[in-house]
């Protein structure tokens, strides 16, 4: 190791005068600087930090200088929260269906009771299963659907009055005038099967996949047996399908269970109300007939209650037949309708009397 002194002294052996003399001018400013900075330490250069023990290049301080590093060294903003970045999520390929899946020896059998279930509903579940829009890998352009067995057909209901206005056409002929109508309760006797086979058809697709998945998947029964036992077919959730029962078939005004839960109650209050209404307007009444008969005795008498109300009714008549003594009774014209012997009555108007959901 050599000192700084040496090696001037070899610079300025190899260089010539002039450069010799530049190489001392250089040598005297660089020991002039570092003088001057042991002299001065923190105060050299402008916005420096007074250092405390100084180690090679670097300063060590008790006091970081400010913009220096992050906020967080300083320790004022607490626990810093952990970096997640929510990512710019896109989604995976959907997984599609083999041609081993989609064989037919992997499809699953369900099987339907339609008793007292609603036509409509029944076929868009039905629908559904074969085609496998309830399937977890259910895709369009793939088939991932399942068998049908539907039993008791001709158990099937519709609401209102469409089982005897329903009507469905044929026309095996395809000809003109070859079409033949028949309505909901002549086919439900004659081909039941048909109308569960109709209304699952309207609710699938036109396609030819649909006409071939309806043709082959499809298996409709008439009672509550089928044979596709060995299958060991599920039990599809027959809760999920609405039933039409009397309450949901009728109107609701003319529902007799509707009526005795809900109108029933309050007709009967409404009458009770009438009839305390009543017998105060009558009690009122009576006591202001025996009180005249009472004035009509002298405002004394030895009569009970009875005694009075049968003296009471006794003088009104008497009134009465003084009154009508030579008098034709009135009796009530009879009125006709024009030209027959039908007599006039009069109709009584429903739409003014009180309505009890109003009450």
């Amino acid at each position: 190791k050599t000192s700084l002194a040496e090696d001037v002294m070899a610079t300025m052996r190899a260089s010539g005068p002039r450069q010799s003399a530049r190489v001392v001018a250089v040598a005297a400013a660089g020991v002039l600087g570092a003088v001057l900075a042991a002299s001065l330490r923190h105060q050299t250069f402008v916005g420096s930090v007074q250092d405390s023990r100084p180690a090679g290049q670097f300063l060590v301080t008790e006091e970081l200088p400010r913009g220096l590093v992050c906020r967080n060294s300083y320790g004022s903003l607490g626990v810093r929260n952990e970096w997640a970045p929510v990512q710019h999520w896109r989604g995976e390929g959907s997984y599609l269906p083999n041609t081993k899946l989609q064989a037919d020896e992997n499809r699953q059998w369900y099987h339907f009771d339609a008793e007292a279930k609603h036509l409509t509903t029944l076929a868009h579940h039905v629908s559904s299963t074969l085609r496998g829009k309830e399937n977890p890998l259910f895709h369009p352009a793939y088939d991932v659907g399942s068998y049908a067995i539907v039993t008791n057909c001709e158990k099937v209901r519709v609401e209102g009055k469409k089982y005897h206005y329903k009507l469905y056409f044929r026309n095996l002929s395809n000809r003109p005038g070859g079409t033949r109508v028949e309505r909901f309760k002549d086919l439900q006797k004659r081909f039941p099967e048909r109308i569960i086979m109709t209304a699952v058809w309207k609710a699938m697709p036109k396609t030819p996949s649909s006409k071939r998945i309806f043709k082959e998947r499809l298996k409709l029964f008439v009672g509550p047996n089928h044979l596709y036992y060995n299958e060991d077919p599920i039990e599809y959730p027959m809760h999920k399908i609405r039933s039409v029962t009397m309450e949901t078939n009728t109107k609701r005004k003319e529902n007799p269970i509707y009526y005795a839960k809900k109108i029933a109650p309050i007709v009967e209050a409404r009458q009770a109300q009438i009839r305390e209404r009543d017998d105060k307007y009558r009690l009122r009444r009576f006591k202001a007939y025996l009180q005249t008969q009472l004035e009509a005795e002298g405002g004394k008498t030895d009569k009970d209650l009875e005694g009075l109300a049968a003296a009471a009714e006794v003088g009104r008549m008497q009134k009465i037949a003084e009154e009508t003594v030579g008098m034709e009774p009135n009796k009530q014209e009879k009125r006709f309708y024009i030209g027959t012997s039908i007599q006039r009555k009069k109709i009584r108007d429903r739409s003014r009397e009180p309505n009890p959901k109003n009450w």
